[in-house]
């Protein structure tokens, strides 16, 4: 017994010293964690100082009718989406109109969500900003470090948002608004398709506008230009809102 055991002693040792060679002579492992570190960091890289941000400090409400010095732009429709308005319209006409999700507490969507009447709140962290609607408790996220879109996205109400700063305008690209919610004006519904273009910026101290460009070709015969604005209020805060 002693024998056998010190034959085994002998041949761990050398199957020790023969992976310890190996070890020695293989090429450097690259830590997962150090690549992982590095992409988080070229990521964060260009993300902007928040002390060089504009002020959107403060509530803002929203403003019923276009902002000055933007005329109304009114949307030109696919054959298709116009047949389906006039249906909407006639019935309408007749008080028949089918009901809206709305009705059932579902939430608008975008681009609507930005022209609901209810407050709005700019919240601006390090690669991100982040927009808090009172009007039934919506969050969008908007990412402004770097990332593109992801190759598959799940359709959501609000999409997928990232952005970057232009001076002191917000330029957002959305997409990934699957949900069957309004396109922004009466009861008519965007596709899957639709992409929203946003550039949110001060025209003056207390006024915010977001120039919003709709692609959508299910719905739109070409891009639509709609312009929302807003107003600051710093003494108010936000609601909470329940929609029963």
């Amino acid at each position: 017994m002693k024998l056998i055991s010190k034959s085994i002693l002998a041949l761990m040792a050398l199957a020790c010293a023969a992976g310890i060679g190996q070890a020695q002579n293989a090429p450097p492992h690259k830590s997962t964690g150090a690549s992982t570190d590095a992409a988080k960091a070229a990521r964060y890289a260009g993300i902007e100082s928040l002390k060089a941000l504009p002020d959107w400090a403060g509530i803002w409400t929203f403003d019923f009718g276009p902002p000055p010095g933007f005329p109304p732009e009114q949307p030109s429709l696919t054959p298709a989406a116009e047949a389906e308005y006039k249906k909407l319209l006639a019935l309408e006409a007749q008080n028949e109109e089918p009901p809206t999700d709305a009705a059932n507490c579902m939430p608008p969507g975008m681009p609507t969500i930005m022209s609901m009447p209810y407050d709005v709140e700019f919240l601006f962290t390090p690669g991100r900003v982040t927009i808090i609607q009172e009007a039934y408790m919506q969050v969008r996220r908007v990412f402004t470090d770097g990332r593109g879109h992801p190759a598959d996205l799940d359709p959501t109400f609000n999409g997928h948002s990232i952005g970057h700063w232009e001076g002191n305008t917000l330029v957002v690209d959305t997409t990934g608004l699957g949900h069957t919610t309004p396109l922004g004006f009466n009861r008519m519904n965007h596709g899957p398709k639709l992409h929203v273009v946003e550039r949110i910026h001060l025209i003056s101290p207390d006024k915010l506008v977001d120039e919003m460009t709709l692609t959508d070709p299910d719905v739109l015969a070409k891009p639509w230009h709609v312009v929302r604005g807003y107003t600051r209020h710093r003494d108010l805060d936000q609601l909470e809102y329940i929609c029963e």
